[in-house]
C-alpha cells in the first residue's frame, strides 16, 4: 500500500480566523498559527509581498474559506527537524 498523506485544510484547522470589517461584504481570512516566524521566514525566503499569513477574500457574504488545501507556508507543512 501507498503511504498517503494527510490533506490539510485551513477550513478545518483551529488556526484560520476570518474577520468581516463593518460595511464590507466580504470576510477577510488570515492563519493565526503561533508559529508566526516560519511564515514570516517563508514569505522572505520565497520573496512574497503580501501579508504574512493572509489566506485570502472569502465570496460576499460568505464565511466559507476560500481555499481547498493549506499553502505551502502553513507551519503545519513544515518538515519535522
Amino acid at each position: 500500500m501507498k503511504n498517503q498523506k494527510q490533506t490539510i485544510k485551513c477550513s478545518d484547522c483551529d488556526h484560520c480566523s476570518g474577520f468581516r470589517p463593518l460595511g464590507n461584504t466580504r470576510t477577510e481570512f488570515t492563519c493565526a498559527h503561533p508559529d508566526q516566524e516560519h511564515i514570516n521566514d517563508y514569505f522572505h525566503k520565497n520573496r512574497i509581498n503580501k501579508m504574512p499569513g493572509f489566506i485570502g477574500y472569502g465570496a460576499r457574504y460568505s464565511d466559507v474559506v476560500p481555499i481547498k488545501t493549506a499553502p505551502a507556508w502553513c507551519p503545519k507543512k513544515k518538515p519535522s527537524e
